[in-house]
């Protein structure tokens, strides 16, 4: 069976923007035999070095889709254009946007999901507000069930 990256985007001194990093950790201590976990920080690139690494990828990143605060959504890199506000800027040197773009224009082949979580507050500082925390299990439930999904 191949290995999942499991990768978490963000930075944790912008609050909620450090969801996907939560995320890792949480999951780094856990079993889950079969998963590969990368904290990605703000440093797309180096996620996209990791995609041809790779056939199946979940991506977990704070994402501004114009919902309320704490939506979670599962999203395809087609979907995903369609629904993160184009007006949105990353925190991210090189942002989740960047990344799928970039992709799509080397003609990567992985399989791609993306789990977002609308923030409720990026401002500086560290820890996750309540409404994004309160959404923690059932972002690692969707983790789980998309993984061992098999048709991911």
């Amino acid at each position: 069976m191949d290995k999942i990256l499991i990768a978490g985007i963000g930075n944790p001194y912008r609050r909620d923007d450090g969801i996907g990093i939560e995320i890792i950790k949480i999951l780094q201590k856990e079993n889950n035999p079969g998963l590969v976990f990368f904290d990605v920080g703000t440093d797309g690139l180096s996620l996209f070095d990791q995609l041809a690494l790779y056939k199946r990828v979940i991506i977990i990143d704070a994402v501004f889709m114009g919902e309320r605060p704490g939506v979670v959504r599962l999203f395809t890199p087609a979907e995903a254009r369609l629904k993160i506000k184009s007006d949105a800027l990353s925190t991210h040197g090189f942002g989740l946007a960047e990344v799928l773009k970039l992709s799509e224009e080397f003609a990567v082949k992985t399989e791609i999901k993306i789990i977002g979580i609308q923030p409720e507050d990026i401002s500086f500082g560290e820890g996750l507000s309540k409404v994004v925390e309160c959404q923690i299990s059932k972002i690692l439930d969707l983790v789980k069930r998309v993984s061992s999904s098999g048709a991911f």
